[in-house]
């Protein structure tokens, strides 16, 4: 308690913490590298830039809904670009693939820190996937202009891949935040005597 206030008012649905646990941090670190393995396997030439934002963002917010540890998306985020820097999963594609999944963690983070009394509002949620998710194709134009490095998303101009990621990353935040909320609403076994 600081002075008169309590330290836990501002959000008593979405309480955090810097504790972690092995098993926790696996779960979230795995949950990156499901991600990378889904964008493997799903890979198909379909011309919709930012259609893995679906399962990327629905399992980055699912992590960092469910975990009380104040950096789980970013740690989610971790898992996936240490993946992706495998040989076998991307990195002999786009050397820069593990910036790409580390950006969208930290901002993340940084807007349940910032917005605690959001954490659990579903609009909230979807929109948070959208911006994270828009990281990549805003990070890829930093990329080209500073290193001239070529990416075929961008055959049509910037502003198609930002606004596709952006729809794309809101359906998975909407899809995880509707999970996690119908998760939430389930009622409790009772206890057995």
């Amino acid at each position: 308690m600081i002075g008169t206030l309590s330290q836990k008012t501002a959000s008593k649905s979405f309480q955090t913490s810097w504790s972690l646990g092995l098993t926790e941090a696996l779960i979230l670190l795995g949950l990156g590298a499901l991600a990378v393995g889904l964008h493997q396997v799903l890979r198909a030439p379909l011309g919709l830039a930012g259609r893995h934002g679906i399962e990327w963002m629905a399992l980055l917010i699912a992590g960092r809904v469910f975990s009380r540890f104040r950096g789980a998306a970013s740690l989610t985020s971790l898992g996936a670009a240490g993946v992706s820097m495998l040989p076998l999963w991307g990195a002999v594609d786009d050397p820069f693939i593990w910036l790409i999944y580390m950006l969208p963690g930290p901002i993340m983070d940084c807007a349940f820190w910032a917005l605690p009394q959001l954490a659990d509002k579903i609009w909230f949620l979807a929109l948070l996937g959208g911006l994270a998710h828009m990281t990549k194709p805003i990070a890829r134009a930093v990329i080209v202009v500073a290193m001239g490095w070529s990416y075929g998303s961008f055959r049509y101009g910037v502003l198609e891949p930002i606004l596709s990621h952006l729809l794309f990353g809101a359906i998975g935040g909407f899809l995880a935040a509707v999970a996690v909320m119908g998760i939430r609403l389930l009622p409790a076994k009772p206890k057995e005597e």
